[in-house]
């Protein structure tokens, strides 16, 4: 599984990418400052056997929400004087808004939450985030149950046995 998600309308062309196989889950996001100035990315690689959960919330980033209101006023307050320049502050000053609604995937590993930010009109992605990573995890239980391979074991036993009687 492999998810490519949008982290801010304003850094719309950096993408976030997560992708899992059978034994890693690798997660690549791009740093920004005030989800608006590129600043290098997060890159982790987890062993599947290191991530014990992953959840998905609902999330509002108080510092870009409050930055985006005021460079919003600022930009219907400079209408009078310069209309491109209000355009573009209201624009940017819109989308910082929007871009502090974020739709966030924490993965818990070895005891440590890692926050993984997707915007919120991207939230199918980060379900599907959530369902694959989950999978895996439900695959490494199934494949570690001491009990369930015991008790295969012991079928074929017992079956072998019992055809072995029959002849």
């Amino acid at each position: 599984m492999e998810v490519s998600f949008i982290t801010s309308y304003l850094t719309f062309y950096l993408k976030g990418h997560v992708k899992c196989d059978n034994n890693f889950v690798n997660i690549s996001c791009p740093n920004t400052i005030l989800k608006l100035i590129p600043l290098g990315s997060l890159n982790k690689t987890f062993p599947v056997e290191q991530v014990s959960s992953v959840n998905s919330n609902f999330k509002v980033t108080l510092g870009s929400l409050l930055w985006g209101v005021l460079i919003t006023i600022m930009g219907l307050g400079s209408l009078s004087s310069s209309l491109l320049l209000a355009l573009i502050f209201t624009a940017v000053g819109v989308l910082m808004v929007l871009g502090s609604l974020q739709t966030a995937v924490y993965i818990t590993v070895a005891g440590n939450d890692y926050l993984i930010p997707i915007i919120f009109l991207e939230k199918d992605k980060a379900e599907q985030i959530c369902s694959g990573i989950q999978a895996m995890i439900a695959n490494r239980y199934s494949d570690t149950n001491v009990r369930v391979h015991t008790e295969k074991s012991t079928d074929r036993l017992v079956d072998a046995i019992n055809s072995m009687s029959r002849k």
